[in-house]
């Protein structure tokens, strides 16, 4: 919801923001990504132990790529939060679920709110994304703010940001 937060806060005339970065969204997903974001989001099992939270961290966020032991440990630490009354979840308002929840869902389209976006635009996006598009990356550097496009290989929903490269790409972007 970052991204979609940040392009709409970034259209409006005035605004401070003067270097947006995007990562894995855009103003037009699609239905199948978001159908598949919808099945997991706003869940809000409990799991007996961080490990085991862990573990379905791993399976439904896979398409983040080959990432390393330990920085799945770092990733369940940081997306878990102990429960009051005894094991662990996702440490995120379940609520956030409820707008894809509301009815059927269709493409998501606010290409008038990327055209109206005039700062500098770094867009990262995973190449195996169902959710961004590879046409829409495209149009998303000839449109609006022109879009620099870094697509992350073996990657799908979206890049975790946790290797070095993609965080120098992020940080080299900002610093310019």
């Amino acid at each position: 919801m970052g991204g979609l937060i940040g392009m709409m806060l970034a259209a409006q005339p005035g605004n401070p923001i003067r270097k947006l970065v995007l990562n894995d969204i855009g103003p037009f997903l699609s239905k199948v990504g978001l159908e598949r974001i919808r099945d997991y989001v706003g869940l809000d099992p409990t799991f007996p132990s961080l490990e085991a939270f862990e573990t379905t961290l791993r399976a439904t966020y896979a398409a983040f790529g080959p990432l390393t032991d330990a920085q799945w440990r770092k990733m369940a630490r940081d997306s878990a939060r102990e429960k009051p009354d005894g094991g662990w979840g996702f440490a995120y308002d379940p609520r956030i679920g409820e707008a894809l929840k509301a009815g059927p869902l269709e493409d998501f389209d606010i290409w008038p709110t990327w055209d109206a976006i005039q700062c500098p635009t770094l867009l990262l996006r995973g190449a195996q994304s169902d959710l961004v598009t590879r046409e829409t990356a495209e149009a998303m550097t000839r449109r609006g703010p022109k879009a620099k496009l870094i697509e992350v290989p073996g990657v799908g929903h979206a890049p975790a940001l946790v290797e070095e490269d993609q965080i120098g790409t992020v940080r080299d972007f900002l610093l310019a």
